[in-house]
C-alpha cells in the first residue's frame, strides 16, 4: 500500500509535469508570433574616420497573452541583397508586456568605408536612373532575435 507522503509526491510530480509543458507550449507560441518591425526610415546620425553611423527604431508586436523578453543581438542592413553592415553584438533584454506594442529606439549600425566604396557606383547609379524613392525601397533590414530565450528565425524589417 503506497503511503501519503508518496502518493502527494506523484500528484505534485505531475502538475508539475503539466504546468512546464503547458508553459513551454506557450512561451514557443510566444516567440514564433513576435514581430519586429520599422518604426520609421534609418536617420544618418554621424560621418566619422570609421564610416557612416545610421540610427533606427524598431517596432515590436506582442500578440501574446503574456509579457516577453526579447534580447536582439544582430540587425543586419543590406543594398539589393549584399550584406552593407550589421550592429555590435548587443545582448539587452527588452521586456514587452502582454498584448500590446513597444519599441526599441536608437539602435546602431556602423558602415564602414570599404563597404560604402565597393557599393557606392551602384547606390549612385540607382539614384541617379530612378530617384530616392527607389533608392530607399532597395535597403534592406533583418533582424536576428532571441525571444523568451527561444532563437527566432531571421525576420526582415
Amino acid at each position: 500500500m503506497m503511503r501519503l507522503p508518496f502518493k502527494i509526491a506523484i500528484v505534485a510530480g505531475g502538475a508539475s509535469l503539466i504546468y512546464f509543458l503547458f508553459k513551454g507550449t506557450t512561451l514557443k507560441e510566444s516567440a514564433e508570433n513576435i514581430r519586429v518591425s520599422l518604426l520609421n526610415l534609418p536617420k544618418i546620425t554621424k560621418i566619422d574616420l570609421s564610416g557612416l553611423k545610421m540610427s533606427l527604431d524598431l517596432r515590436v508586436d506582442n500578440p501574446a497573452k503574456g509579457t516577453v523578453k526579447i534580447k536582439l543581438p544582430s540587425i543586419r542592413a543590406f543594398y539589393k541583397g549584399k550584406l552593407l553592415a550589421s550592429t555590435a553584438i548587443n545582448n539587452t533584454m527588452y521586456t514587452i508586456d502582454p498584448v500590446s506594442t513597444g519599441k526599441i529606439s536608437g539602435i546602431i549600425i556602423e558602415v564602414g568605408y570599404l563597404n560604402l566604396i565597393t557599393n557606392a557606383p551602384t547606390i549612385i547609379s540607382d539614384f541617379a536612373a530612378k530617384g530616392a524613392t527607389a533608392l530607399i525601397d532597395s535597403f534592406g533590414f533583418e533582424a536576428i532575435a532571441e525571444v523568451n530565450g527561444i532563437p527566432v528565425k531571421v525576420q526582415k524589417l
